[in-house]
């Protein structure tokens, strides 16, 4: 579950952000960034790189991030406890995957992995709820939906696309810095 961000085809994006192509899953994918591939084409080839489409990805994503962690700030769980909305809010944030990094992206979704990886951190039933009943699979008694990703995704969206050139340009200064201040070998 997730929303990618990347500036490949849907299919890639899709399959990174772990929906699959297909519509019935939950995510949404943000692509087609014309402008940014644009703007990324000025750059020589050491800062072009999917290492640094993967730290603007990561940019600009806070407010989607925020936003989420704000509608799960509120959700009561186990009977009025808000020890599952407090996990839930940790384990939010940018993920990537070994194929995301060699493209340059990334999703937004629960993290259930790595350091995520243990019962008391873990965001692997924010599925559950964010569909609920509505997944089709028997084995899911999660009760009614209770959406959380999808409207803060709709909130945002907007602000989103509008500052990815912004963001672009910020973490773009600072690896040039980083360049000038290094060189060409102790770049990384």
């Amino acid at each position: 579950m997730g929303f990618s961000f990347g500036h490949r085809g849907r299919s890639v994006s899709a399959k990174l952000a772990g929906t699959g192509g297909t519509m019935n899953r939950v995510g949404v994918n943000v692509i087609g960034m014309k402008e940014l591939d644009n703007f990324m084409a000025q750059f020589p080839r050491q800062l072009n790189n999917p290492k640094n489409l993967t730290r603007i990805f990561r940019e600009n994503s806070k407010p989607l991030i925020n936003k989420i962690k704000s509608n799960l700030s509120g959700m009561k769980f186990n009977n009025g406890f808000k020890s599952g909305s407090k996990q839930l809010e940790n384990s939010v944030g940018f993920i990537t995957t070994k194929a995301s990094r060699r493209i340059g992206g990334g999703y937004v979704g629960l993290r259930a992995k790595g350091a995520f990886n243990n019962q008391f951190k873990s965001g692997f039933y924010g599925a559950w709820i964010e569909v609920g009943k509505d997944a089709q699979n028997p084995t899911y008694k999660w009760g009614p939906a209770r959406p959380f990703i999808k409207p803060a995704y709709n909130e945002t969206k907007r602000g989103l696309m509008a500052n990815i050139l912004i963001d672009a340009r910020k973490v773009m200064l600072k690896e040039s810095k980083k360049l000038a201040k290094f060189g060409t070998l102790g770049y990384s």
